[in-house]
């Protein structure tokens, strides 16, 4: 039988990888009545991981297992919530440099960034600026 699953987890794997192919293993074996510690045991998952599985398969809510980290989920940059003050600024007198521009902000919002943040926060924006 343990030959079966790694098989089942081979297959499942090309298609939904290597995360996927292990929740949708763990649900069958909930689902057949197999305990958290042997499932444990045969493929080291947490068990704050199959406690939310087990939610998840007592609930018929299985969609969320699936849901990857979301950009929604990340942490937004700070300049953010300064992005028009800073594009008008910018717009009206283009910074020469990122370190110019770094020193503007920081004048702007009080947000201090390292030049490679704000290199990052300016092309976002489309602003090509020297080094």
């Amino acid at each position: 039988m343990a030959k079966a699953f790694d098989l089942l987890l081979a297959i499942l794997g090309k298609h939904f990888g290597k995360r996927g192919s292990k929740i949708i293993v763990c649900l069958v074996l909930m689902a057949f009545g197999v305990s958290n510690n042997e499932i444990r045991k045969k493929f080291g998952t947490s068990f704050d991981s199959l406690r939310k599985y087990r939610t998840a398969l007592e609930n018929e809510d299985i969609e969320k297992l699936f849901v990857t980290q979301n950009a929604d989920s990340r942490m937004k940059s700070e300049l953010l919530n300064f992005d028009e003050q800073i594009m008008n600024d910018f717009n009206v007198n283009p910074p020469k440099t990122v370190r110019e521009a770094q020193e503007r902000i920081m004048l702007l919002t009080g947000v201090k960034r390292n030049l490679t943040r704000i290199r990052a926060y300016l092309l976002k924006r489309g602003l090509k600026i020297a080094r």
